[in-house]
């Protein structure tokens, strides 16, 4: 983030107006987590601490101002602050949904299947797709299989990503990306609290022409 934060602050350096586009996906994360992997142990540590902050940032609900500052050490008020009111998730919030049942299912089957699988995996029993890892697993006879077929493998997703951003799973990178539940995951299957996931934001082509537009009109 400290990268990011000296490269979008050169664009509006001396009063000048700037315009940051970010393009953010989940699969670039997984490939830097393998980078990740080969590195020694303090290294990774670190290496993925910074890394989650980033996705946090990415996939973060709140004014992204408040996000980057509070990194900082530093307070800011999103209404009323200096700059508030200025970047996609004040203008245009994100919807919010309360997915605590649905993260409640996820955490019990990374546990009742001893925290052995990747994101990958657990979205194909999720929802009742036969693969090489369910098959090999005889995981079609497990009480999980297919609970979550009213439901997008993009939701799943979502949900499994978020979670991970917030604390309640973790990837251990050294497998490259198995999931566990953290004390705080266990602590939700006993106790579930709200747990307000964004809805992952669909761009139509006209808003892709529109972005395009804008950034070859700033010059």
């Amino acid at each position: 983030l400290e990268s990011y934060y000296q490269e979008t602050g050169r664009a509006g350096r001396d009063g000048g107006e700037g315009h940051c586009l970010a393009f953010y996906d989940p699969k670039d994360i997984e490939k830097l987590e393998k980078f990740l992997a080969q590195k020694p142990v303090s290294e990774r540590e670190i290496g993925l601490q910074l890394l989650n902050e980033v996705v946090g940032y990415a996939e973060t609900s709140m004014s992204r101002r408040q996000y980057l500052l509070y990194y900082f050490g530093e307070e800011f008020d999103p209404i009323n602050g200096d700059g508030a009111k200025m970047d996609d998730n004040s203008v245009n919030p994100p919807k919010l949904k309360d997915a605590s049942k649905d993260l409640k299912k996820v955490l019990e089957i990374v546990k009742d299947l001893e925290e052995k699988f990747r994101t990958k995996d657990l979205i194909s029993i999720i929802s009742g797709k036969e693969s090489a890892t369910t098959k090999a697993y005889k995981l079609e006879n497990s009480k999980h299989f297919g609970i979550g077929k009213s439901e997008n493998d993009n939701y799943w997703k979502s949900i499994i990503r978020q979670a991970t951003v917030q604390g309640y799973l973790t990837k251990d990178i050294e497998t490259y990306g198995v999931l566990k539940v953290t004390e705080k995951g266990f602590d939700f299957i006993k106790k579930p609290s709200s747990f307000m996931m964004s809805e992952d934001h669909e761009y139509n082509e006209s808003e892709d022409e529109a972005i395009v537009t804008a950034a070859k009109s700033s010059g």
